[in-house]
C-alpha cells in the first residue's frame, strides 16, 4: 500500500540489447487488452487512465520510453489529495506489466 500524494508505484521494464521490439506498439496493445483509455501520446510518453469503479477515483498510468530500449510505467491516482491507495497503484503496474510482457 503506497502513501503519498498522490499515491503511486513505479516499476521498470528492460528489453535488453539483444531483442529491439517495438515497446510504443507492445504499450498500445497492452493498453487496449485491458481497455484502459489512452489519454496523450508523445515522443517520449504515454500517458493512459483506468476508470473510475468501487475501489477508486481512477488511476494515470504513465509510460515512458527511456533511452536504454526500456520504459518505465507508474500508476498514481487521479485524485492529487488522494493519500492511500489501498495497494491498487501496484495492481494496475503489475498487471500492465503481465500484459505487456504478450505484446513485446
Amino acid at each position: 500500500m503506497a502513501s503519498g500524494f498522490p499515491a503511486y508505484h513505479t516499476e521498470h521494464y528492460s528489453a535488453g540489447t539483444a531483442a529491439t521490439p517495438d515497446l510504443r506498439k507492445a504499450a498500445r496493445g497492452t493498453l487496449a487488452a485491458l481497455s484502459w483509455s489512452l489519454r496523450e501520446e508523445t515522443h517520449d510518453r504515454i500517458i493512459g487512465s483506468t476508470s473510475m469503479n468501487i475501489r477508486s477515483w481512477g488511476e494515470k498510468v504513465l509510460i515512458n520510453f527511456l533511452p536504454d530500449n526500456s520504459i518505465s510505467v507508474t500508476s498514481k491516482c487521479a485524485l492529487p489529495t488522494q493519500f492511500l491507495d489501498w495497494g491498487k497503484n501496484k495492481a494496475n503496474v503489475v498487471k500492465f506489466m503481465a500484459e505487456f510482457s504478450k505484446h513485446v
